[in-house]
């Protein structure tokens, strides 16, 4: 063999020992803005223009509160009115009203009229009332119920507006990952390339020196054909993967970001039992659930209410500026429908909506407990399939490089080669794919627990301002 020849075949077998493969640094491809995981978020919860629509749908919920609680904020009425009389004469008076709801059901009504033309002997007089229903419309539970149905509300809308915002988080989470996973991907498959570039170029010295048959070059050449396919389709996955980030964090179509890969990923092992306490303590759906069974209680105890006669009692105090008396009136009115068809069936729809709060809740209770159980199952299953697929990593990167050695000796073909640095690509995605999930569980349990914006240290006052 002649000595240039025999010191290709000697470079070809370094080459080969020296070029093994691995995962190398991965990530998407440099060059644009940079961009971590957490001002991802912080900017989608700040400024984009989802959150901005929440916060503002959030304002207008906090009016209907406002409206409920000014239900007892005291009214004032302005009057005038002028009269002609038979005799030519005419009159004009301004009067001055005031009414003051009070929280069992009543109110106090305050009027003052003052002559300001007419006859002389008219004089300014002053009248206090009060008026309170002594069945139906009495009591602090009856006459409040439109202002706790509005803070159930306001409670439940509340807890709601954080699950939009959770919501947010999520969507900014899925899709750092999914660009950044693919930028990963793109780094394996431009390992992979480089890999059957330098096999082609070992291969063809190999052939050079007699050591491999000319026609095994096809399958070197359709190998690197196949990665350069790869690495084109793994670009253009990435670009996608770039332009749905950059809609969800409302940047210029054209922005570049350069993603920071995540802290590598600790082992955690959730706890069944604590992780049900968390749920049932967080999440919104719950709450609803439980706030549905006050509300149909208040409806109920509504309905039973106007089902009573209506028995009123009006107090009147009246005097006038030139008398030295007070004249007081009082009296007692009882309405009895003779027809109450309409207050029997409201009473019905509310002690059947009861029932189906009450089965709302306990339908809730099971499938909040199965979907903890499945996401606490779904960690731990994530966390083992990465240590699967680590070794199952290791194991192909081994196997590969006894084929390289068995090539070298004349003991495989290019092809079965090729079949191996195949299975390597795929380990490598496997791995990714396993590591991405565990992280992705994680995620979905801390949606499931309700503490998304608790995991990430997120206040909600800030989201949308």
């Amino acid at each position: 063999m002649p000595p240039r020849t025999l010191s290709r075949v000697w470079l070809a077998c370094i080459l080969c020992v020296v070029a093994g493969p691995g995962m190398g640094s991965v990530g998407a491809s440099g060059g644009g803005t940079p961009l971590t995981l957490e001002a991802a978020i912080v900017r989608a919860l700040v400024g984009s223009r989802a959150a901005i629509v929440a916060r503002l749908g959030r304002d207008e919920q906090k009016f209907d509160l406002k409206s409920a609680e000014e239900r007892y904020d005291p009214t004032i009425s302005l009057g005038a009115a002028t009269t002609t009389h038979r005799s030519g004469d005419r009159t004009a008076d301004v009067s001055v009203g005031s009414t003051l709801p009070v929280r069992t059901g009543g109110s106090f009504q305050l009027s003052v009229r003052k002559p300001l033309a007419g006859e002389q002997d008219r004089e300014t007089s002053t009248e206090l009332g009060f008026s309170q229903p002594l069945l139906r419309g009495f009591g602090l539970d009856v006459e409040t119920a439109p202002l706790r149905r509005a803070y159930l509300r306001e409670r439940i809308a509340g807890r709601a507006f954080r699950d939009t915002a959770a919501g947010i988080v999520d969507s900014v989470i899925s899709a750092y990952r999914t660009a950044l996973k693919a930028g990963q991907r793109l780094e394996i498959a431009r390992e992979a390339l480089q890999r059957a570039r330098r096999q082609l170029e070992i291969n063809r010295t190999l052939v050079e020196a007699g050591r491999m048959a000319q026609q095994d070059l096809v399958q070197s050449e359709a190998e690197v054909t196949n990665k350069e396919y790869d690495l084109i389709d793994s670009e253009h996955v990435l670009e996608t993967a770039n332009s749905v980030l950059v809609n969800i964090l409302d940047l210029d179509e054209e922005t570049r970001v350069e993603l920071q890969e995540e802290p590598p990923v600790k082992p955690e092992q959730p706890d069944l039992k604590e992780s049900l306490e968390t749920a049932f303590a967080r999440r919104t759906d719950w709450l609803r659930a439980e706030l549905g069974m006050d509300l149909a209680r208040i409806d109920l105890r509504v309905a039973q209410n106007d089902r009573l006669p209506d028995l009123s009692l009006d107090a009147t105090a009246s005097r006038g500026s030139g008398l030295d008396r007070t004249d007081w009136t009082v009296g007692v009115n009882l309405t009895v429908p003779l027809q109450n068809e309409e207050s029997r069936r409201a009473i019905a729809r509310a002690r059947n909506g009861l029932r189906r709060a009450a089965m709302e809740l306990a339908e809730r209770r099971q499938s909040i407990r199965i979907q903890v159980r499945r996401a606490v199952r779904d960690v731990e299953v994530a966390l083992r399939q990465i240590d699967f697929a680590r070794r199952s990593r290791h194991l192909t990167e081994r196997k590969l490089d006894v084929e390289r050695r068995k090539l070298r000796q004349g003991l495989s073909s290019a092809f079965q080669l090729g079949r191996f640095e195949d299975d390597l690509v795929t380990a490598q995605r496997r791995e990714l794919d396993a590591v991405v999930g565990y992280r992705d569980a994680l995620t979905r349990l801390d949606r499931t627990l309700g503490v998304t914006l608790d995991r990430w240290g997120l206040s909600i006052e800030r989201v949308g301002r």
